[in-house]
C-alpha cells in the first residue's frame, strides 16, 4: 500500500521536528543572543519624537479652468494640484525659512553643518487617503521641538500660499490702489496691458496722433486764433477725452474681474500639533516582538544549516540511507556507576537499555546467514565509540538466555575487558600467542565472572607486536577452539583506523558488528570503514548506535513509548501476584 499524501506530510514534520529539538540548543542561543541584543539597543537608544499638524488643501475653484489675466494664463483645477502642494510643503525654500526662523542650526538634533538636510530629513508629508487633508510630521529627539517646527513649518506654508493667491495680479493692484485723480495713476492706467491692448482706444490714439500732427503742421502758418487752429485744437481735446473715457472703462472692468478672481486662502490648519507625550522611536513591544522572531529564525536557519553540514550518524534512517547498512538498535546514553558497564543488564527491573541490548540481541540473530552468527567481531571507525561496552553488555544478554558464551579481548592494543569486569590482566590471549602449544592451553587463561555462562579471555600483558601475533597459526586455532566448546563467542577488536588489526582477526571470523557512536563520527569515514571490512571477506551484519541521546524527537518517542509498555507490563504483572 502505498503512503498516502498526508503520511509523507507527517514524516516531513517528524524530520523536521527533530532536528529542531536535536538543534535546540542552537535554536535557544540564537534566540537568546538576537532577543537580548534588540533589547539592549532598544533600551540604549536615545528616543525619537513626533509631532503632528493637520492640514485641509481645498482645491481652487473658478467659473472656468483657465483665466486669462494679466498676459498668463492661470490653470487652477490640474489633477496634479494635489502632488504640487505636498512638493511645496517640502521645498528647500520653505524648509529653509522654517530653519532660519527658528534657529534650528542651534538645536542639538541639527547643530552641525548638514542640519538643513537632516531637517528635511525629518520632515515627513502624509497625505489622508481619499481626503483632502494632509499631516505635516516632523521628528525630534526633543518633543517640544518637534511640535514647534510641525507648527512652524504648516503656518508659514498656509501664509505663502496666499500670498500666491495675488501674485500674478499684484502690479494690477498696485496700479488699482492709486488715486485716479493723480497724474502718476493717468500715467499707470495708460501703461496697463489691457489699456494698451485695446483696439478702440489704439485707433484713438491713432487719430489723436494723426491732428496733433496737422495742429503742428498749421501752427507754422496760422497763429492760434486762426479759426482751423481753433477747431483743430478742439478736436484734440475731445479726442482726449474719449481715450481716457476709454481707458477708465478698462480699468473698471479689471477692477471687476479681480473682484471676482480674489479669493479668500484655500489652505488652513485644522489641528496644531501637540508636544507628543510619548516616544515613536524605538517601541520596545514592537521590538521585542521582531527580537524573537528574528531570533527564532536565525536560530532554526543555523539548525538547520548546522544539520546539512553535520556528516553524523545519528537514525535507523542515517544507517540505511547515507551507509547502506542493516540497522541493529540504539543504545541510549547511560551514566556508569560503580564502574560496572553491565549495572543494566544485571539490574532487577527493566530499562530502557537492557531492553535495547535484548533487542539487539535478537537483531544479530536474524542478521546472521543461514542461522545465528555463532562468532561475532565488534570494531568500530575510531577508539572511543563504545564496542566494549556493547560487546559486554551483548555477551551477558545471550548468556542470559542460557547460552555459554566466551568474551574475547581482542584488542592487544587497549584491552579494556579486565577493567569493565574487574579481572586479572596478567595472563590473557597474548600469552596463548606468544607461547601456546596446545588449544588446551586456552581454558587455563579463561576467566570466569558473575555472569553464569559467561567467560572471559582477558588480553593479558600487552604485547609489543600486537600484528605479528595476530599472523600466527595459534589465532585461528584458538578461535577453533572457542568455537567447539562455547555456543556463542565475541570478539572485542581495535577501530578500523588507524590500525588494521581487525582484518587479522577478520581472517577467521567472518561476521561483524559496527558499532557508531551517535553523533560524532562523520558519514565518510565510517562508510570506508565498512567498505574496508567487506574489501577483506568480512560481513558487517549491521550497525549499532551507541551512546544515543534523547535530544531527538524519534528517539524521545522511542522511548515514550517504552516506558509506557513496560510501566502497563508491571502493573498487570503485580495484579496477577495479588490474585494469585
Amino acid at each position: 500500500m502505498n503512503p498516502t499524501p498526508d503520511s509523507e506530510t507527517e514524516l516531513d514534520l517528524t524530520h523536521y521536528m527533530d532536528i529542531i529539538l536535536r538543534r535546540r540548543w542552537i535554536v535557544l542561543s540564537a534566540l537568546s543572543i538576537v532577543f537580548i541584543s534588540t533589547m539592549l539597543v532598544t533600551f540604549t537608544t536615545k528616543p525619537i519624537y513626533q509631532a503632528s499638524s493637520l492640514l485641509v488643501i481645498e482645491k481652487e475653484r473658478s467659473s472656468s479652468n483657465a483665466v486669462y489675466t494679466n498676459g498668463a494664463l492661470i490653470e487652477s483645477s490640474n489633477d496634479d494640484y494635489y502632488q504640487t502642494q505636498y512638493k511645496l510643503l517640502q521645498s528647500k525654500s520653505l524648509t529653509q525659512k522654517v530653519f532660519d526662523d527658528l534657529h534650528l542650526s542651534n538645536a542639538a538634533d541639527f547643530a552641525d553643518p548638514r542640519g538643513i538636510e537632516k531637517f528635511r530629513n525629518a520632515l515627513t508629508i502624509s497625505p489622508v487617503l481619499r481626503s483632502r487633508l494632509v499631516y505635516v510630521r516632523v521628528q525630534s529627539h526633543n518633543p517640544h521641538l518637534a511640535a514647534k517646527a510641525a507648527n512652524a513649518l504648516s503656518e508659514t506654508f498656509v501664509d505663502q500660499n496666499l500670498s500666491n493667491q495675488l501674485f500674478i495680479s499684484k502690479e494690477v493692484l498696485q496700479a488699482l490702489q492709486v488715486n485716479e485723480d493723480s497724474p502718476k495713476a493717468r500715467q499707470m492706467y495708460e501703461a496697463l496691458p489691457a489699456v494698451v491692448s485695446n483696439p478702440l482706444i489704439q485707433t484713438l490714439k491713432g487719430e489723436h496722433a494723426k491732428l496733433e500732427a496737422q495742429c503742428a503742421e498749421m501752427s507754422q502758418k496760422f497763429t492760434a486764433k486762426y479759426p482751423a487752429m481753433i477747431a483743430l485744437r478742439s478736436n484734440l481735446n475731445a479726442l482726449k477725452g474719449q481715450i481716457q473715457a476709454e481707458t477708465d472703462k478698462v480699468v473698471q472692468s479689471l477692477k471687476t474681474e479681480l473682484s471676482g478672481q480674489l479669493r479668500g486662502n484655500n489652505v488652513r490648519i485644522v489641528d496644531s500639533a501637540t508636544v507628543p507625550e510619548s516616544p515613536i522611536k524605538p517601541t520596545k513591544r514592537t521590538n521585542a516582538l521582531l527580537g524573537l522572531i528574528g531570533g527564532l529564525g536565525l536560530g532554526l536557519a543555523l539548525a538547520f544549516l548546522v544539520e546539512m553540514i553535520d556528516q553524523s550518524v545519528r537514525t535507523q534512517e542515517d544507517i540505511e540511507e547515507k551507509l547502506g547498512q542493516p540497522f541493529l538498535g540504539i543504545i541510549p546514553q547511560s551514566i556508569i556507576r560503580n564502574n560496572t558497564i553491565i549495572e543494566a543488564m544485571l539490574a532487577k527491573e527493566l530499562s530502557l537499555t537492557s531492553e535495547a541490548f535484548r533487542n539487539m540481541r535478537t537483531m544479530v540473530d536474524f542478521a546472521g546467514i543461514g542461522g545465528k552468527a555463532k562468532t561475532v567481531l565488534l570494531t568500530s571507525t575510531v577508539q572511543g565509540e563504545g564496542k566494549t561496552y556493547i560487546a559486554s553488555n551483548l555477551a551477558v544478554a545471550w548468556a542470559q538466555i542460557g547460552e555459554s558464551v566466551l568474551l574475547i579481548d581482542g584488542d592487544l592494543r587497549r584491552p579494556k575487558i579486565h577493567k569493565a569486569f574487574h579481572l586479572s590482566a596478567e595472563k590473557g590471549l597474548s600469552d596463548f600467542l606468544v607461547s601456546g602449544r596446545h588449544t588446551e592451553d586456552v581454558a587455563n587463561l579463561v576467566q570466569q565472572c558473575v555472569v553464569p555462562g559467561l567467560s572471559l579471555l582477558p588480553c593479558g600483558q600487552r604485547p609489543p607486536n600486537p600484528s605479528e601475533l595476530l599472523n600466527t597459526p595459534r589465532l585461528g586455532a584458538m578461535i577453533a577452539w572457542a568455537q567447539e566448546h562455547y555456543d556463542r563467542v565475541v570478539v572485542d577488536s581495535t577501530p578500523m583506523f588507524p590500525i588494521n588489526d581487525t582484518l587479522l582477526w577478520g581472517r577467521h571470523i567472518p561476521s561483524s558488528i559496527f558499532v557508531v557512536r551517535y553523533g560524532e563520527t562523520r558519514t565518510p569515514l565510517i562508510r570506508s570503514a565498512c567498505q574496508k571490512l567487506i574489501t577483506s571477506s568480512i560481513k558487517p551484519l549491521g550497525v549499532a548506535i551507541n551512546a544515543a541521546k534523547a535530544g531527538g524527537l524519534s528517539y524521545a518517542s522511542y522511548g515514550y513509548y517504552y516506558q509506557q509498555y513496560y510501566q502497563q507490563y508491571h502493573q498487570e504483572s503485580e495484579l496477577s501476584k495479588k490474585s494469585t
